[in-house]
């Protein structure tokens, strides 16, 4: 799921850099989709994520499962970056497909970053909490964004690539925009052409993601604040 090569738009209008094929409405101040569906999430608790080796993880998670059965007033749930693996079935030939944790063993766990990392201390003293590298501080993701991209890598991970180029190098003759339809609404990124596919790198906890099948939802434009 790591993925480093890197197409600036080719079809971006000269004039505007609005992407050509993506319906971008009129930005409406008054009736921000995205933003009011982030804020009806506000006091949910956000995500970090550890990475462990891809051979532990299975033994983490359930142990995750039995800490959080042992402490239902106090749990961190657990989900884990899967992705499919494909391998000679014989001799004879044919494929067969499995879902298995990705080879960086990327783990997410719900909660504060202080009570995450009071929990790790605690109980795993060996792993951290991974650093968003834009902010120099352990990564926190809302579950406003993190409830969506389960959902698609539980039912299609193949439609998420995790970049190697930083979220920053993206804007570079790209519009940001906001989605404003589907599950996804309220996420802000780029549309940028990658393997030939239109698709909307978005940043997730310091890492720049790459999210395929987007190109049918509405957008309007993010207009950075001036204040």
């Amino acid at each position: 799921m790591t993925q480093d090569c890197f197409d600036s738009l080719a079809t971006a209008d000269v004039n505007n850099r609005l992407p050509k094929g993506i319906h971008v409405t009129k930005t409406d101040d008054a009736s921000d989709l995205g933003i009011e569906r982030m804020r009806c999430r506000e006091e949910e608790l956000p995500w970090g994520y550890l990475y462990l080796h891809n051979m532990t993880v299975p033994v983490f998670e359930r142990q995750m499962n039995a800490y959080n059965a042992a402490h239902p007033d106090a749990p961190h749930a657990c989900f884990v970056h899967r992705s499919y693996s494909y391998k000679q079935k014989t001799e004879r030939g044919g494929v067969k497909k499995e879902l298995k944790p990705t080879v960086s063993g990327l783990v997410f766990l719900q909660g504060t970053t202080s009570d995450l990392q009071a929990f790790l201390r605690l109980y795993y003293p060996q792993y951290h909490l991974v650093k968003d590298r834009s902010r120099n501080a352990p990564a926190s993701i809302t579950n406003a964004v993190m409830q969506p991209f389960m959902t698609v890598l539980r039912n299609n991970p193949e439609r998420v690539t995790f970049l190697r180029d930083p979220f920053e190098k993206f804007a570079r003759d790209h519009v940001k925009l906001r989605v404003l339809t589907g599950i996804f609404a309220g996420y802000e990124g780029y549309i940028v052409r990658i393997d030939r596919d239109r698709q909307l790198v978005f940043d997730f906890g310091g890492h720049a993601v790459a999210l395929r099948g987007v190109h049918k939802e509405d957008f309007e434009e993010v207009r950075e604040s001036t204040e």
